[in-house]
């Protein structure tokens, strides 16, 4: 919707505003970015105390502010760095590389939007507080989208969600600054403020519109689509397509979409919402046509049934799993997170976990949970100096599902002695690496059964996010954390 920040461009206008985008780009290029004051408040806290912090709880704190997550990624991302140096996209890793002492100092030294807005220009800061808002709620959509499509790198998918609105956001804090700022075209700067920028490509690729035809592309702009949307109330012309278009993808009904959108919405709003100058779009779904639940009549207290009800999800577990690696958890909980999302969340019967042994080029069972004790896979043992299918694995991260349509294809590629061990049905199998480094392969199968395309599918999310986890571990250990 067209205002004051935001309003359509005049036409003829377009070689001026090349030349205005320009000096606006050049203005921002290397400015400090004021950051909200609960946002400064809450990280002076950690000055001097770093030694007793946890990085994922500073993470959080700087995930709430979109304005600080990209004075953050600008710095570092903009520092000398060789050819071979990747982008920087995680929080983390921006404090990993630092030093959270460091981080903190650095960043509590900079402005702060209430000092920039207020008391001068309340109707900006307001406006502001909206959009950060909205940038959040996108975030945490897109988030769940990446959960439910399996996404290997759903921190890729929040940070760019929680910036894609970065520039209408600048222009709230120009009316603040001691120096006129350049007017601005903003519907055609935001792709060359993240160059400008040099932030991760893939914060392009996401927010792109041309590219909006893969998946994962797709959903993300669902999602912000969505969330801007959703502060008006949720009969705004566009949700009923949004939420189809995201069933669509996902492969789910879509009052399940609708679900998790009512869930994240209230969530926000009860547990996550520092906002009390505006309301929480929450506010709309009491207005949702419907049923109000029957009042509940005391009763003997019933017998209790075996928790069926407690069974985790594999996102719960892979969001465990993601903390465990945050919050610098060992090898064995690592592994044993992976195991248990393999088994309970994904529902497969056999998991084995074989471990390289190096000196030995073989592998060997580390994990197994669902074997009997007599059963063969208790002493996997594998040799890796032949070639088989085993052996490609364990060349980079990847998987391989052997079923009825493939297995005449690879069944002459298997190590020997492993249809003797497994039986034969359909498995699924996937090297884990740690630090570009060859760890072992996680093997599962369902005791003779057909394997379905879900469970494959959330099997090598679970391997990635594993490899992931004990990669930041790793890091760790290096820099003696």
């Amino acid at each position: 919707m067209a205002n004051a920040l935001t309003a359509a461009t005049p036409p003829g206008s377009t070689g001026r505003n090349k030349t205005n985008n320009e000096a606006w780009l050049d203005f921002w290029a290397a400015r400090p970015l004021p950051i909200l004051q609960s946002t400064k408040a809450a990280l002076t806290g950690y000055v001097g105390k770093s030694e007793a912090a946890r990085t994922d709880d500073v993470v959080d704190l700087v995930l709430r502010d979109p304005l600080l997550t990209a004075h953050a990624l600008r710095h570092i991302n903009q520092r000398r760095r060789s050819s071979m140096t990747a982008d920087v996209v995680s929080l983390e890793n921006v404090i990993l590389l630092m030093g959270l002492e460091s981080f903190v100092k650095k960043f509590t030294a900079l402005p702060t939007v209430e000092s920039v807005l207020l008391p001068a220009h309340q109707a900006r800061y307001f406006s502001l507080l909206r959009h950060i808002a909205t940038a959040r709620l996108a975030a945490k959509l897109a988030r769940e989208f990446g959960v439910l499509r399996y996404d290997a790198r759903l921190d890729e998918i929040y940070v760019t969600a929680l910036l894609a609105d970065l520039p209408v956001m600048l222009r709230h804090i120009d009316v603040g600054m001691n120096e006129p700022v350049p007017p601005v075209e903003l519907a055609s700067v935001m792709l060359p403020l993240f160059a400008r920028w040099r932030l991760p490509e893939v914060f392009n690729a996401l927010l792109d519109d041309t590219v909006a035809s893969n998946q994962r592309s797709m959903l993300h702009q669902t999602a912000l689509r969505l969330a801007e949307h959703l502060q008006l109330g949720w009969w705004q012309a566009g949700i009923a397509d949004e939420v189809h278009r995201a069933g669509h993808a996902l492969g789910i009904e879509q009052y399940t979409v609708w679900e998790i959108i009512c869930r994240t919405l209230l969530h926000f709003a009860r547990n996550d919402w520092p906002y009390p100058q505006i309301f929480p779009p929450a506010r709309w779904l009491p207005m949702i046509a419907g049923d109000w639940p029957k009042p509940q009549v005391k009763t003997e207290k019933a017998e209790t049934k075996p928790a069926e009800a407690s069974r985790p999800t594999v996102q719960d577990i892979l969001r465990e799993l993601q903390h465990a690696g945050q919050s610098g958890a060992s090898f064995n909980q690592i592994m044993g997170l992976t195991i248990r999302a393999h088994s309970d969340g994904i529902g497969l019967k056999r998991i084995v976990f074989g471990l390289l042994l190096a000196g030995q080029n073989a592998l060997k069972t580390r994990y197994i949970v669902g074997a009997a004790e007599n059963d063969p896979l208790r002493t996997f043992h594998i040799d890796l100096s032949a070639p088989h299918i085993f052996t490609k694995l364990m060349l980079k991260p990847q998987s391989i599902w052997i079923n009825a349509t493939n297995r005449g294809q690879f069944e002459s590629l298997l190590p020997r002695g492993l249809r003797q061990a497994i039986g034969q049905g359909e498995f699924l199998a996937m090297s884990l690496f740690v630090e570009n480094k060859p760890v072992g392969i996680f093997y599962a199968d369902n005791r003779g059964e057909p394997v379905t395309e879900s469970q494959y599918n959330a099997f090598k999310q679970v391997c990635l996010m594993a490899g992931q986890s004990l990669t930041r571990q790793a890091k760790r250990l290096e820099l003696g954390s």
